[in-house]
């Protein structure tokens, strides 16, 4: 059993403005809607408190880092919380919600997770992906590894929106906080059913490979969509309309601009073009780092 110590709790908190401003971010690109996520900082609870949240129905997202898949992190959104979510999205009042709402706050949920890989991954400075997305309308079933913590960290989370406030919480293991704040040396004394220093070798292989199971390598298989943009231009109708054999569309890039080089809709770098025997090609100039990316999450791709 571990107990997280009050400076991981702390350095924890420092870091909520970050992350809840990484998922805004991600959220706000996925839904193009206009709201705001606050917090209450962190604290150490017992699994108890947890615990008791399963006894009522509630919207549960479980999820796991890659390179930690047996340290589920669980986010419960209260009944309540969830009809109020759901009214906001379909823009209708739900009185009684169930699962038959899950797919219209898919890319709702979906972008929360995605921003809290983000702001972990900006600390870490790796890339971090989610694995093991799980998201049900039941009694709230607590993964197994909430069993061997003496103690959580809970962040307690107000979503607004319009007329609609949601509050939820955010439960996570001792680990998974020392992921976050990057003490990842004191994992050796930290890791539940750890003793006598034994540290990170007594893992199970799954779980002490990021290379194996964590990172890009579950990416490697996963085809993405690259695409040159030479730049961009909004017309009317009537102006399309008269377009022709001949006709000149003046774009939003200066001549010898860089062009920009998508991947699946997203701005990733910038270059130059090139002539390779008789084919075109674009020369890699400047590669956008991982703030650069997230500040432009929000713009149309």
């Amino acid at each position: 059993m571990s107990k997280l110590s009050p400076e991981t709790v702390e350095n924890f908190a420092a870091l909520q403005e970050q992350i809840w401003q990484n998922v805004t971010t991600c959220v706000a690109s996925a839904t193009e809607q206009e709201f705001t996520f606050s917090f209450e900082p962190p604290e150490a609870v017992p699994p108890e408190t947890a615990r008791a949240l399963s006894g009522e129905p509630a919207l549960s997202m479980q999820f796991a880092f890659a390179s930690a898949p047996e340290n589920v992190q669980l986010i419960s959104i209260p009944r309540d919380a969830f009809a109020a979510m759901a009214s906001f999205f379909k823009g209708t009042e739900i009185g009684e919600p169930d699962e038959t709402l899950i797919p219209d706050l898919r890319d709702f949920l979906e972008a929360i997770v995605q921003g809290i890989c983000l702001a972990c991954g900006l600390v870490r400075n790796e890339p971090m992906v989610a694995s093991g997305l799980s998201i049900r309308y039941q009694p709230v079933v607590l993964p197994d590894n909430f069993g061997r913590n003496d103690d959580l960290a809970k962040v307690e989370i107000l979503f607004t929106a319009k007329d609609a406030t949601a509050p939820f919480s955010w439960f996570l293991d001792n680990r998974t906080v020392l992921q976050f704040v990057g003490a990842d040396s004191d994992l050796e004394s930290q890791i539940p059913g750890q003793a006598g220093g034994q540290g990170l070798d007594a893992l199970p292989a799954a779980a002490s490979s990021s290379e194996e199971v964590g990172g890009l390598s579950l990416l490697m298989d996963i085809p993405l969509e690259i695409r040159v943009e030479l730049g961009r231009v909004k017309m009317l109708v009537k102006d399309v309309v008269d377009l022709g054999t001949g006709s000149i569309v003046e774009i939003d890039k200066a001549a010898g601009e860089p062009v920009d080089v998508m991947v699946n809709g997203r701005l990733v770098a910038r270059g130059e073009v090139v002539v390779i025997e008789d084919n075109f090609g674009v020369r890699i100039t400047e590669i956008l780092t991982a703030t650069e990316r997230i500040a432009r999450l929000g713009d149309a791709a």
